[in-house]
This record gives C-alpha cells, sequence and structure tokens, in this order.
C-alpha cells in the first residue's frame, strides 16, 4: 500500500489567511467574469470553427487527391480518352470499375464521370452514353467554358436511372492531367453526407455553423435546410474563418440566449461561493488540496498500472516512486537514443547502397540532405562532383560486423576476436575518410562485402576533371601504403569515373568495380583506373575450350609441346584481356581436366592422387587464385604441372620409357648449367636409381650419361666463342664448369683444340649435337 505523504504536506501547508484572500478575490472576479466568458466562449467558439474547417479541408482533398492520383496512374483513362476503349470493351469495363471503387472508398462522393471531348461520350460507373442524353450536360458546358478549379456552388443532380435529384457541390479537372484538352473529370459531393459529417462535429443546441463559398452561396446548411441546423440569424456571430485551400468561410457563433444564460448560471454559482466561503473554508481547503494532488494522484496511478519487477516494493511513498519512474524514463531515453542513433547509421547505409546500385533515386536528393552523411563543407550553389573508389582487401579475416557501424557493433561478436576485428573494420573506415579529407574531397565509406569497402567522394568542381582525377590517384596510393605500411593490409583500389549527377553515381562504382576485375591481366596490384579497362571484350569462355583439351592432350601423351600450350594459353587470355573472374574460370577448366585425365591413368592414378587431393593441392590452388598477376599464375601453373608431369612420366617409367627419357633430356637441356648435375642427381630427381637412369641413356642415345652431357655443354661453349666476346672463364662457368682449367682440357679432348685457337680459327659449332641423338 502506498503512503500518501505528499497529500499530507499538500493539507496541511494551508493557513486560514487564505480564506479571507479566496473571498476577496471572489467578489472580485464577479466584477470581471462576464467579459472573460465571453472571451473564453468567442475563442472556444473560433478553436471548434476551425477543428471543422481543418475536418472539411482535409477530407475534400483527400478524395480530390485520391481521384487525381488514379487518374495518372491507369492508363486505362489515357486509352479512354484516346478513343480506345470504345462500347463493351473490356478496358471500359475495367475504367467503369474503376469509378464504382472510387466513389465505394469515399463516402462523401456522390457520383464520378468522365466527359470525352473527341465523340461527345461520357462514361459514368454504370456506364458509357451520349452526352448531350447525359443528365449534367449544362454542367459540361459550363465547365468546357470556366477555368475555375475551385467547388461549385450547391446544385441539384439527377442521376441516370433515377427520379429524384440530389444536391451536390462539384468539381472538374482537364484531362489528361494537369491541362489537357481531350475531356474532363468531374466530381461530385453529396451535400447530405456533408451535412452528416459537419453536424456530428457541431452542437446545434449551442452555436450555429454556416459556410458560403466565394460568391456567397450559402453551402452549408443547404437552401432546402438540414436537418437541426441552427442558420446565421438565430443567433450572434463570433468567428470568420477564410478557407484558402477551398475557397470558402466558415461563419459560426452562439445561439441567442445561450451565452447570457451560460454567463448567468456562472454568475449565481460564484453568489453562492462567495456567501459560503467563509462556512465552508474547511472544505475548501480540502477540495484545493485535492485538485493540486490529483496530477500527482494520476500520474501514481499510471506509475502503479505498470507491471512492478520481482522484489520490487509497493509500499513506498509517491516521491520514491516517482523519483523511481524517472529513473527508468531515463534509462529507457537513453536506450531509445542508442537505438535511434543504430537506425540513423542503418539508413545510411541503406542509401549508400542505393546510390551504388541506383534505385530509388527520386528520394536520394532529400534523404541524403537529411541523413547528412558529408561533413558539409560546400556552398549549397556550387556545383558538386562524385565518385566512387572500391577499396578489396586481400587475405583479410573479419567478422561480419560491417552491415552495422558504431559502438554497438562491436558489442556482436561473440569470441575473442571480434573486437579486435571490429577496431580494425573502423579504423579501415576511418583512415579512408580522413585521407579523402586530406586531399579536398569529402569521403563516406561503407562495407560493401566481407572483403570489399565502397567510398563515395564529393567535392566542388573548381580544379578541373584532370586535377581531381590525379588527387584521387594520390589519395589511393597513399592509402595503400599507409595501410600495407601502419595496419599490414594487403589491397587494391579501382577508381571510377567523375559525376555530376547522384544517379550516375551508380556508374562509377560499377566502373571501380569493373576495374578490379582487371587487375591479373593489367598485372596491377596497388591501384587500378576505370580508363584502364579494355572495352567491349567480352569473348566467350568456350573458345578457350580447344586449347586446353590440346594441352592437357600433350600432357597426357608425354609430349614437351604442352608448355609451349600452356604458354600460348596464357597469352590468349593476355591478348583477349579477360576478367580475373574469367581467367579463374579457365584455369579451374585446366586444372578439372588434368585431374580426370589424370585419374583415368589407373596405372598412375594412386601416385598423383597427393596433386590433386589433400594439403599440397588445396596449397596449389590457393597459390594459383592469389597470383597478383597473369605473368606470375602462369609461373605458378607452370611449376606444378610440371612438378605433376615427372611424377606421372616416373611412374609410367614400366610402361612407357621413352616418356621418362624425353623429360629427363628435356630436365639437362634446361640444368646444364649447374656444375652439380651428375646421374645420382639426376635419378634422385625423377625417383628412379643411377644404373636405371644410366641404362636409359644408353638404350636411347647409345652413349653414357656423362658423354651426352659433355658434348651438349661443349656445344654451348662453340656457340659462345663464335658469337659472343666473353672470356673462356665466363664461358666455362656459363656451361656447367668451376673453372677455366677443366673446360679447356675437356673442350680440347671433344674438339680437338683449345678454345682459344677455336675461337682464332673461328671454326662452325658440330653439327652432330643439334639432330641425331639429341
Amino acid at each position: 500500500m502506498m503512503r500518501k505523504s505528499w497529500y499530507r504536506r499538500l493539507f496541511f501547508s494551508y493557513f486560514p489567511i487564505f480564506m479571507l484572500t479566496v473571498s476577496i478575490l471572489i467578489f472580485l472576479s464577479f466584477l470581471i467574469v462576464n467579459e472573460i466568458s465571453r472571451n473564453e466562449t468567442g475563442k472556444a467558439n473560433r478553436i471548434t470553427t476551425g477543428f471543422v474547417m481543418d475536418s472539411v479541408e482535409k477530407s475534400l482533398t483527400k478524395v480530390e487527391m485520391d481521384v487525381l492520383s488514379e487518374a495518372e496512374t491507369n492508363k486505362s483513362y489515357s486509352y479512354f480518352l484516346n478513343g480506345q476503349a470504345q462500347s463493351g470493351s473490356t478496358m471500359l469495363y475495367g475504367l467503369a470499375g474503376s469509378l464504382r471503387a472510387l466513389k465505394d472508398n469515399h463516402e462523401l462522393v456522390h457520383s464520378i464521370y468522365i466527359y470525352r471531348m473527341k465523340d461527345q461520350k461520357v462514361l459514368t460507373r454504370s456506364g458509357l452514353q451520349d452526352a448531350k442524353t447525359f443528365g449534367d450536360y449544362p454542367y459540361i458546358e459550363q465547365a468546357l467554358q470556366s477555368e475555375d478549379r475551385q467547388w461549385s456552388p450547391v446544385r441539384e443532380w439527377k442521376e441516370p436511372g433515377k427520379h429524384t435529384s440530389d444536391r451536390v457541390i462539384s468539381m472538374h479537372k482537364r484531362l489528361p492531367l494537369p491541362f489537357g484538352g481531350q475531356g474532363l473529370l468531374v466530381i461530385n459531393i453529396g451535400v447530405y453526407p456533408l451535412e452528416q459529417m459537419i453536424g456530428q462535429m457541431t452542437n446545434s443546441v449551442v452555436s450555429y455553423l454556416v459556410i458560403k463559398d466565394g460568391d456567397g452561396h450559402t453551402i452549408y446548411p443547404a437552401a432546402s435546410g438540414a436537418g437541426g441546423a441552427v442558420k446565421e440569424e438565430d443567433g450572434h456571430q463570433l468567428t470568420h474563418l477564410p478557407s484558402a485551400r477551398l475557397g470558402w468561410n466558415f461563419e459560426s457563433g452562439i445561439r441567442a440566449g445561450q451565452l447570457f444564460e451560460w454567463v448567468s448560471v456562472i454568475s449565481y454559482v460564484w453568489i453562492v461561493l462567495g456567501l459560503a466561503v467563509v462556512v465552508l473554508a474547511v472544505i475548501y481547503i480540502i477540495y484545493v488540496t485535492r485538485r493540486n494532488y490529483r496530477p500527482i494522484q494520476l500520474m501514481m496511478q499510471r506509475i502503479q498500472q505498470l507491471p512492478s519487477r520481482p522484489g520490487e516494493e509497493n509500499n513506498k511513498d509517491e516521491l520514491w516512486m516517482i523519483d523511481h519512474a524517472l529513473q527508468s524514463l531515463i534509462r529507457q531515453t537513453v536506450d531509445y537514443e542508442q537505438q535511434e542513433h543504430a537506425n540513423v547509421l542503418i539508413r545510411r547505409r541503406q542509401l549508400f547502397l542505393d546510390l551504388m546500385e541506383g534505385t530509388t533515386m527520386e528520394t536520394a536528393a532529400p534523404r541524403l540532405d537529411d541523413l547528412s552523411p558529408f561533413v558539409d563543407g560546400t556552398q549549397r550553389d556550387a556545383i558538386r562532383v562524385y565518385a566512387v573508389m572500391v577499396v578489396e582487401l586481400h587475405d583479410l579475416e573479419l567478422e561480419q560486423s560491417y552491415t552495422i557501424e558504431g559502438p554497438q557493433a562491436g558489442s556482436r561478436s561473440s569470441n575473442e576476436h571480434g573486437g579486435e576485428d571490429q577496431r580494425l573494420s573502423l579504423s579501415l573506415l576511418g583512415v579512408m575518410q580522413e585521407l579523402a579529407a586530406t586531399y579536398g574531397w569529402q569521403g563516406w565509406a561503407e562495407w560493401m562485402s566481407r572483403e570489399r569497402i565502397a567510398i563515395l567522394l564529393r567535392t566542388e568542381d573548381g580544379d578541373g576533371e584532370g586535377l581531381l582525377a590525379v588527387k584521387l590517384q594520390k589519395m589511393a596510393q597513399t592509402g595503400c601504403e599507409w595501410l600495407q605500411g601502419h595496419l599490414g593490409v594487403q589491397l587494391t583500389i579501382g577508381i571510377g569515373g567523375q559525376t555530376h549527377e547522384l544517379e550516375y553515381i551508380k556508374d562509377s562504382y560499377r566502373a571501380a568495380v569493373s576495374a578490379l576485375r582487371y587487375r591479373l591481366t593489367l598485372g596491377v596490384r596497388d591501384i587500378v583506373t576505370s580508363d584502364q579497362v579494355p572495352q567491349d571484350n567480352e569473348i566467350p569462355l568456350y573458345t578457350y575450350l580447344p586449347l586446353i583439351s590440346e594441352t592437357i592432350r600433350s600432357f597426357r601423351l608425354a609430349s614437351h609441346d604442352w608448355r609451349g600450350q600452356l604458354e600460348g594459353l596464357f597469352a590468349t587470355m593476355e591478348t583477349d584481356k579477360l576478367k580475373d573472374g574469367d581467367i579463374l574460370t579457365v584455369i579451374q577448366w585446366l586444372q578439372e581436366l588434368l585431374e580426370r585425365e589424370m585419374r583415368e591413368m589407373k596405372d598412375v592414378s594412386g601416385a598423383l592422387d597427393r596433386y590433386f587431393n589433400g594439403p599440397e593441392a588445396e596449397r596449389w590452388r590457393c597459390e594459383v587464385e592469389s597470383a597478383p598477376s597473369l605473368a606470375l599464375m602462369h609461373t605458378v601453373m607452370l611449376e606444378h604441372m610440371t612438378t605433376v608431369y615427372r611424377t606421372y612420366v616416373a611412374a609410367s617409367e614400366t610402361k612407357s620409357y621413352r616418356a621418362m627419357v624425353s623429360e629427363m633430356k628435356q630436365y639437362i637441356e634446361e640444368h646444364y648449367t649447374n656444375p652439380d648435375l651428375s646421374l645420382n642427381h639426376l635419378s634422385e630427381r625423377f625417383d628412379v636409381s643411377p644404373k636405371y637412369a644410366s641404362h636409359l641413356f644408353k638404350t636411347e642415345f647409345d652413349m653414357k650419361f656423362v658423354d651426352f652431357l659433355t658434348r651438349l655443354r661443349m656445344n654451348h661453349a662453340q656457340q659462345m666463342l663464335c658469337n659472343t666476346t666473353e672470356t673462356v672463364q665466363h664461358i666455362a662457368t656459363q656451361v656447367g664448369y668451376a673453372n677455366s682449367i677443366t673446360f679447356g682440357r675437356v673442350f680440347k679432348r671433344v674438339v680437338g683444340v683449345t678454345p682459344g685457337d677455336y675461337r682464332k680459327l673461328r671454326l662452325k659449332p658440330e653439327d652432330s649435337l643439334t639432330g641425331g641423338a639429341l
């Protein structure tokens, strides 16, 4: 039970002196009560009349706007005016149904019809008929000659098919909107429902209300009289309000006798109170106390109606409960403000996405001014330039908290790394926006995906498009260097074109995103501008299938041509300027076809399985996908396919030793400059025994491995002696000898002369190593 301590304080705070004071005030107030009553009555009458006028304006304006909106959005109106909807057509029935729906949706609407000038036809909700036989044709003739857009005076209108006429007020609009010359749209408002609506808002016993149009014709009460309505001559006018929207005048006042009767009653009450004030002093104090306590009481009733929390005591006094309620209200207000701040951030992000996607552009400008994502430092009449910059992050793992900015977003992460990821996310956004301000741009950054940030930049058009483009590239370069140096973030920035209109921001964004798609082809790691993007390069990817098939076929047949074909494939992609996604698709096709071909080779599929499944296969795919350029991707693919090829050839030696020998020969020709190249080194490389490797060379080339390597080195040495001026020492190291003494001894044994004499004699290299065994 609540203790009424505040009530007792109020009750015992009054003194007997108040009784005398109140008595004097009562008798003095009697002298001025009459004038006060008149003023207050006039004020109340003016408020009531204003309410009635506002209600009538809103009702009629809503009818007008709904009808005009239907006429503007419904294409059937235009077809009807053009003569495309004739009697009996489905379109005509639909248009008549639209008129019926408008009439049924508004109680004030008596009827709606359309007049077509082309053939003088009238369409009502009942159907199509000739205008000259239409009952309201005189009003149509008057409307065609009049430019008045206001409601007409009260007039009699007999609807086709009825024997009695109704009182209506009418408005006509020329079609098509707003000032067309093909027809008329006539809206008739019934006077009776209008009188009923006004009658519900007025008290005819106490006051009267008269509504007149601009020409002085009475609209309410109508000439025929409204039931219970009080006319102007029945009382004294207190209020005159003109309606600029309707062109009507609202006049009202107090009915004769009511004002003075009411004043008299008030006066008698004051006299009685004045005579009985001394006797009823105590009662009056109680009354005043309760009256002053009533707001507190109402407040406490509302507080007590709230559900109480478990463990809360309800026997506290009013002050404690009010204080407790205020604390709860303050806490809820703070929570609401935080939620409102989050809602603003969400609305900003939605606006950002709309600008990037080019949707709901008709409201973009007011929403941009309302949400104010930019620090407005530009003049309102200045020509603004917009540009979009897209930042793509590489090898960065972030929680999906980029959809909500602000401190609230950090609390959404449940793991121990969520706060760090959120701080990194906000740091990236803050750095990009600060860099924009440094270079004279206003920046607005939002996360578009887990690895991509879009930045909308705005500035004044004072430096010219060329200089602004230079500033954008400098800003992007500074951002790359700072983020890579301080945060260790690897990124690529795409820069779109400049535009002056909000509706073309989407084109700048698409250009920036498109620029990022050509990073591999262009060989750019940090910054790609939209003017670097090739145009009209949509090449069907299926044209690469023959190249892929030929490459894999040569690979499967152990032919060395697959390396050249692979190089040709990458050269074709570079020439065609494919997008990054298309390049990865082609590479994926190549990998999948290679894996399928190797799996079909049952004799060697077990040895090659680790290259297509498991950690090594995953490492290969990651290296290919993370390659910063097409050239490096080619290198990664070549190295991996070479490893697979050598394993494939080694595993197939029992089936085809010629492929093994061919691969060994290729390896020797590529690494003959290595002084450590030996039979043991070759056997370890190809997973065969040295004895078996020696046997392969003897069988295939009719010479030992050492003789094969020596003649290969000597052949290259002869070429260098004839075609270059390098020293003998340098040539010796270039062909795989540690010193010139050993090289000279071997050269004389194989060729017959020393290297110096060979150069002096200008002998041509032997041809024996260019063909035959080699």
